[in-house]
C-alpha cells in the first residue's frame, strides 16, 4: 500500500525515464497487433472488391438502354470507385505494416521495430485525418454554395 502512495506522490516523467513494457502490456499489444492485422487484411480485400466492382458497375451503367449518358457515365463511375479504393488502400497498408512491425517488436524486444510500428500507425491516422479534413471542407463548401444559391434566388 505504501508503494502505491509513493508512486502517486512522485509522478514519473515517461519522457525522461525508460518505458517498461510489462507482460500484461505485451499481451494487450499482441491483441492489438492481431486485430490490426485482421482489419487491415479485410480492408485490403475490400479495396480489391471495390476495383472489381468499379469495372462491373462502369460496364453495367454504360450498357443501360435508358441511360442517355452512355459510356461516359460508366467511365466516371469506374474512375470514382477506383479513386475510393486507392484512398482506402493507404490506411489499410499502414495498418498492416503496423501490425507486422508490432508483432516483430514483441517477439524480438527490439526498440526499432516498435518505433517503426508506431510510425506506421501514426501515418495511418494522419492520412485518415487529412482525408477527413478534406471531406469536411468539401461538405462546408457545398453547404455555403447551396446557401449562396438560395439567397440569390
Amino acid at each position: 500500500m505504501q508503494t502505491l502512495i509513493k508512486i502517486m506522490q512522485e509522478p514519473q516523467d515517461l519522457l525522461t525515464n525508460e518505458l517498461e513494457i510489462t507482460n500484461t502490456l505485451k499481451n494487450y499489444l499482441s491483441d492489438v497487433a492481431k486485430w490490426a492485422k485482421f482489419l487491415s487484411v479485410i480492408g485490403l480485400i475490400s479495396c480489391l472488391v471495390m476495383v472489381a466492382g468499379a469495372f462491373y458497375a462502369g460496364y453495367y451503367v454504360s450498357h443501360l438502354p435508358s441511360y442517355s449518358f452512355g459510356s461516359s457515365m460508366g467511365q466516371a463511375i469506374t474512375a470514382l470507385y477506383i479513386f475510393f479504393a486507392v484512398i482506402w488502400f493507404y490506411p489499410c497498408l499502414f495498418l498492416y505494416k503496423f501490425s507486422l512491425k508490432l508483432m516483430q517488436a514483441l517477439k524480438s524486444n527490439t526498440q526499432e521495430y516498435i518505433e517503426s510500428a508506431f510510425i506506421n500507425l501514426r501515418s495511418a491516422f494522419k492520412f485518415l485525418g487529412i482525408v477527413t479534413i478534406v471531406i469536411l471542407s468539401l461538405w462546408l463548401l457545398s453547404f455555403l454554395l447551396l446557401v449562396a444559391k438560395n439567397l440569390t434566388g
